[in-house]
């Protein structure tokens, strides 16, 4: 590669993090105030885990038909999609004052989010492939950068000026973001990888998502018992102690700014050893941390116990993401990445959607200990499942741009 194409590359992989933090920043104000402003509307616990299941169902159903769509017709357009329908949904929290704008808002959300495996791919186009951990790492630590400041402003706006003011400046950004992909992003699909695909091939790709390769079983299995165990439990965090422990949005803003903070710091140093050291390692080291930080939360409610728990929970984050995103992304075929990327996601989505109403009906019943000591039960036993079951390489003709690790075991 000439000096000009890495230029070009650097220069794509920072207005991808551009648009990533523009959207981090949208989700992340969104996920403070979220939870409180359903239950402010006089709903329970269960009804709030009854609408992130939807909200779940929503992107799992779609997700790999976007894929499959992706890997033939290109990238670009749907992401400016995803941009139009993170706008449009902002704009209905606005004005959101009655279920139906509610269930609608949510709806878009969910077929917003189903993109993501898309913008995932976009990510692993624009980098070389023995730096996939650590360009997904430098994503994601400018995304954290500018989401640590929309959390700590969601809160604080939430408190001072209401619920929809927040909604409102979220729309802002994401009408940012939406100018930024229509001006900016290139496509990143080469023109000679296109092809067409029919209606019967887009509906037959969901199936395929309930049979992926033998070789990537261990991996989907531990990565949907853990998204499982976190949906039952923590995913419900800032609901249930704005419920059951009056923690106002700035409260949540504080405690959610301290993970994102955490993340953004560790996730570059980080970032730079995921691809020499290896992705098991890394999600090992995640899970055993999260663990610790559930714990945590049965011994103590209080602000400062949260608070300490969360960096280390964004401590986690910053082993987990980059290992999990490059795994997969080196272990599918270049070729359908989009398309097994979000059979990924859509699989464990299937496996996990449940699990926020099951979180909501036991909150209802026995309140907050036992969805967190559930969650804890599941993510120690998935150590053992990430151990036994993933390995670093498992893709037969995975050999460019693996990591040093390639080929072998970790166990």
């Amino acid at each position: 590669m000439t000096s000009s194409e890495e230029l070009e590359k650097k220069g794509l992989v920072y207005r991808i993090s551009a648009i990533s933090a523009l959207r981090g920043a949208v989700f992340n104000a969104w996920r403070v105030v979220w939870q409180p402003f359903v239950l402010s509307l006089g709903v329970s616990m269960s009804w709030l885990g009854g609408l992130e299941s939807f909200l779940d169902l929503t992107r799992i159903a779609v997700m790999p038909l976007f894929g499959k769509a992706a890997d033939a017709h290109g990238r670009r357009r749907f992401i400016v999609a995803r941009e139009i329908l993170t706008l449009a949904a902002a704009v209905l929290y606005v004005y959101a004052g009655s279920w139906r704008f509610i269930f609608l808002g949510v709806m878009l959300t969910g077929l917003s989010l189903a993109i993501y495996p898309i913008w995932n791919t976009v990510i692993a186009e624009s980098s070389e492939g023995r730096e996939l951990g650590y360009t997904y790492s430098i994503v994601g630590t400018i995304t954290l950068g500018l989401s640590l400041v929309a959390t700590l402003a969601a809160g604080y706006v939430a408190s001072a000026y209401g619920f929809r003011t927040v909604f409102t400046g979220a729309a802002v950004l994401a009408l940012l973001a939406f100018l930024l992909v229509v001006m900016r992003l290139p496509e990143t699909l080469p023109p000679e990888k296109k092809g067409s695909v029919n209606w019967r091939e887009l509906t037959g790709s969901f199936v395929e998502t309930l049979r992926p390769p033998r070789y990537l079983w261990g991996f989907y299995i531990a990565m949907s018992v853990d998204l499982f165990a976190f949906n039952l439990g923590y995913r419900l965090l800032n609901g249930m102690l704005a419920s059951e422990y009056g923690y106002t949005p700035a409260m949540l803003g504080l405690i959610s700014a301290a993970t994102i903070g955490a993340t953004a710091i560790a996730q570059i140093p980080l970032g730079r050893l995921v691809d020499r050291i290896g992705y098991v390692k890394f999600l090992i080291i995640s899970q055993l941390i999260a663990c610790v930080v559930l714990a945590t939360f049965v011994v103590s409610k209080s602000f400062l116990a949260v608070v300490a728990a969360q960096i280390a929970l964004g401590v986690s984050a910053a082993f987990w993401t980059p290992a999990e995103q490059a795994w997969i992304a080196v272990n599918v075929d270049p070729e359908r990445r989009a398309q097994a990327i979000g059979g990924f996601s859509t699989f464990r989505g299937l496996i996990a959607f449940p699990a926020p109403f099951i979180g909501g009906l036991l909150f209802d019943a026995y309140g907050f200990d036992v969805p967190i000591l559930i969650n804890l039960g599941i993510a120690l036993i998935d150590v053992i499942l990430i151990y036994v079951l993933v390995k670093e390489r498992v893709r037969p003709d995975a050999a460019a741009g693996a990591p040093e690790t390639q080929g072998e075991s970790i166990l």
